[in-house]
C-alpha cells in the first residue's frame, strides 16, 4: 500500500487482496492504493497517487456519484478496456473527506471474475442478516422473560403479604376476644364512677368528673384500636351490609368527620356527579378518613390535598394525593404491612393502612401507592366495575 493521510480504519481495509483507493472527496484525486488495485490498472503505484482516476470512464465523475455501485470501463496503457464494477465501501465524512472505492473485474457476461470470492461475501452478508435477526429475536424473549419475572415478583410479594397478613389475623383475633371482655368492664366501671361522681363533696366532684374523663377517653382509644385490630383479622372479607351509595357525598362525609384535622389544609376535590358506588358505607368512609388523615398528619396541617375519581372502561380510579414530603423509598414496600408506620412512636398504630387496604380488597378492588418523582405522595384505589354504577340507583342490602 502507498498513501498517506488515510484513517487507521482505511489503512485495514487496504490489508484485503481486493483492488482499492482512496480518493479525496474534493479534488477527487487519488490518495491512496494498493497493489491489486495497480495490477488491475497495470500502472505503477507512484504514477496513480495524486493524479484523478482517468483510467475509469463514466458518464459521471463527481465524488458524490463515486458513493453507490455501479459498473464503469477501465482503460489500460495499452489502449485495452476492462469493464469493471465500481463499489464504494465507505465515505469518511472528514476532514478531510476520504472516499473509499473497491474495484471488482466483470466478465463478457458481467460477471464478476472473482465470483468464489463473491459468493463468499454474499454469504456472510446472509449470515450477518441471520445473526441479527436472531439477536433481535433474542432481545424479544429477554424483555419478555424480564416482564415474566417481575410479574412473578409481585405474585411472591402478593403471597408473602397474604401469608403475613393470614398469621397476623390469628394472632390478632385470639387477642381481641381476651381484650374484648375485661375491656368493656373497664368502661362500664369508669362510666359508673362518672355518674357516682355526681355525689361527691364539691371540691372533689369536678376533679373526679375530669379524671373519669380522661380514662373514659383513653379507653375510647383502646376500642378504636382493638376495632381495627378486629377488621384486621377479617382483611379481604365483606363485613356489614353493602349498599348503593353517592360516591361524591360519602367522601365529604367522611371528611367532614375529619374536619378539624383540614381546617388548614387546601382541600380540591374533583368527583363525577352521579357516580355510585356499591360498598359499606362505615366501612368505606373509613378508608377515605385514614387515608386523608394519614395525609393531613404527612404535611402537619399544612399543605394541599387533592382527591379525584375517574372512570377508566367501567373501573373505579380513586386518588388521593397530597404535596407532603412523601414515603422514603426503602418503606415504600412496607407501609401497608401491620404495626409497620412512618409516624413517630404514639402518633400511629401502623394498622390503618393494612386495615383500608383489607376493605378495599374485601370488594375485589386494590390500594396501592403510586410513586412519583418529586415530592408528594399518591394513593390510588381502583374498584372493579361490578362495584360502579354511573347512575343512582335504589339502595339494596348486601
Amino acid at each position: 500500500m502507498q498513501g498517506d493521510g488515510i484513517s487507521p480504519m482505511t489503512a485495514r481495509v487496504f490489508d484485503s487482496h481486493e483492488p482499492t483507493l482512496v480518493l479525496d472527496g474534493e479534488s477527487l484525486e487519488v490518495v491512496a492504493v494498493n497493489p491489486p488495485l495497480a495490477n488491475l490498472v497495470g500502472r505503477p503505484l507512484a504514477e496513480l497517487l495524486g493524479q484523478v482516476p482517468d483510467f475509469l470512464r463514466a458518464e459521471d465523475s463527481g465524488a458524490r456519484h463515486w458513493e453507490r455501485t455501479r459498473q464503469a470501463s477501465l482503460v489500460k496503457p495499452n489502449g485495452a478496456v476492462q469493464a469493471v464494477e465500481v463499489t464504494c465501501l465507505y465515505v469518511e465524512k472528514g476532514p478531510p473527506r476520504r472516499v473509499v472505492l473497491r474495484l471488482t473485474a466483470l466478465d463478457a457476461n458481467g460477471t464478476p471474475n472473482n465470483a468464489p470470492l463473491h459468493n463468499r461475501h454474499q454469504a456472510l452478508h446472509r449470515a450477518h442478516r441471520e445473526l441479527l435477526s436472531a439477536y433481535n429475536r433474542l432481545e424479544l424473549l429477554n424483555d419478555e422473560l424480564e416482564n415474566k419475572n417481575r410479574q412473578l415478583q409481585e405474585v411472591y410479594r402478593r403471597l408473602s403479604y397474604a401469608s403475613k397478613m393470614a398469621a397476623v389475623g390469628e394472632l390478632t383475633a385470639g387477642a381481641t376476644h381476651g381484650i374484648n371482655n375485661p375491656l368493656a368492664a373497664a368502661v362500664s366501671a369508669v362510666r359508673t364512677l362518672d355518674r357516682l361522681c355526681q355525689q361527691c363533696p364539691d371540691e372533689l366532684r369536678e376533679q373526679m368528673m375530669a379524671t373519669c374523663r380522661r380514662a373514659d377517653r383513653a379507653l375510647e382509644r383502646i376500642e378504636r384500636i382493638v376495632a381495627d385490630l378486629r377488621r384486621l383479622a377479617q382483611a379481604g372479607t365483606r363485613r356489614g351490609d353493602l349498599k348503593v351509595v353517592d360516591l361524591g357525598q360519602e367522601i365529604r362525609l367522611a371528611l367532614e368527620l375529619i374536619s378539624h384535622k383540614l381546617e388548614d389544609i387546601d382541600l380540591k376535590l374533583a368527583l363525577p356527579e352521579g357516580l355510585t358506588v356499591r360498598v359499606c358505607p362505615d366501612e368505606f368512609n373509613q378508608v377515605i378518613m385514614n387515608l386523608a388523615d394519614n395525609a393531613a398528619a404527612a404535611m402537619d396541617g399544612h399543605g394541599h390535598l387533592t382527591i379525584r375519581a375517574l372512570l377508566e372502561g367501567g373501573k373505579l380510579r380513586l386518588e388521593i394525593e397530597d404535596d407532603g414530603p412523601g414515603v422514603p423509598p426503602d418503606m415504600t414496600q412496607r407501609i401497608f404491612e401491620p404495626f409497620f408506620s412512618t409516624k413517630e412512636p404514639g402518633r400511629g398504630t401502623g394498622i390503618g393502612l393494612a386495615v383500608a387496604r383489607g376493605i378495599i380488597e374485601g370488594y375485589a378492588g386494590t390500594l396501592y401507592l403510586e410513586q412519583e418523582h418529586g415530592p408528594g405522595c399518591k394513593f390510588v384505589i381502583e374498584l372493579p366495575a361490578e362495584v360502579v354504577r354511573e347512575r343512582p340507583s335504589e339502595n339494596t342490602g348486601g
